[in-house]
């Protein structure tokens, strides 16, 4: 099966698909269907100069993502640090999904763009993350901003961290949700000291915070720390409510 090739401007359907491999006779692009295609595909839709295009647009004009920032007391230095950004329908060859929605760059520790998290008005998917593979176990927000390494605060959410962060503290991570496991925790063992894990105050963040004492219960207490918030309070609530003194009160007692 023969099509134009997504990868370049080709006019002469030069991209053929064999069992599970496809290979452009074009721009020389050649790999598995599961793996490479996901990847360079990509590489084309969330590149950086698509990203910094989303990162002005937020600001040269008036949108709804720029008032709900507003709304959440975050202010412009923090959501310029993370690169937040959103994308209009004015901008040409751009992949429909992260058209009019808030755009989270996810970047690992040499600011490399690993992928992308999405902010919708949909109350039953409020955040879609884009990842470049299938491999999570290693992909955290805001870590391409850490540069003290003796301890780690890692919370679930964006806003999570945007709320500490924008509070002039900058070793703070987000897992993107209760998606946490043995890979992700060795990972952070590995690069930090002491982890102070700051959960939500619901379901979710109890059973992870189980969870986690039941893996690592060697570490536990010893270089693992676990907090939940108060219930129905996760960590951008409680400071927006409390005010950071009081959480930080919290997270140590």
């Amino acid at each position: 099966m023969n099509l134009k090739c997504p990868f370049h401007n080709d006019i002469n359907a030069s991209f053929s698909i064999k069992k599970n491999k496809f290979t452009c006779y074009g721009c020389n692009t050649s790999g598995l269907i599961k793996n490479s295609f996901k990847i360079k595909k990509f590489e084309i839709y969330f590149n950086k100069e698509i990203i910094l295009n989303s990162k002005k647009n937020l600001y040269i004009k008036k949108n709804f993502w720029l008032k709900y920032l507003i709304f959440r007391n975050i202010n412009m230095n923090t959501t310029l640090k993370f690169n937040l950004g959103m994308l209009s329908f004015s901008q040409k060859k751009v992949n429909n999904i992260i058209i009019n929605r808030l755009i989270f760059p996810i970047l690992n520790e040499k600011k490399i763009l690993l992928g992308i998290g999405l902010k919708t008005n949909n109350k039953k998917n409020k955040y879609i993350n884009l990842i470049k593979n299938d491999v999570y176990e290693n992909i955290f927000f805001g870590i391409n901003n850490i540069k003290n390494f003796n301890f780690i605060i890692v919370v679930e959410g964006y806003f999570d961290l945007l709320t500490i962060y924008k509070n002039n503290f900058i070793n703070v991570i987000s897992i993107l949700g209760c998606n946490i496991n043995y890979e992700k925790i060795n990972f952070l063992l590995f690069k930090f000291k002491k982890i102070f894990f700051c959960l939500d105050g619901d379901y979710s963040g109890y059973y992870a915070s189980e969870k986690i004492k039941k893996i690592f219960k060697n570490h536990y207490k010893k270089r693992i720390f676990i907090k939940n918030m108060p219930v129905n309070h996760d960590p951008d609530s409680f400071i927006n409510y409390y005010g950071i003194k009081s959480f930080f009160k919290y997270l140590i007692k």
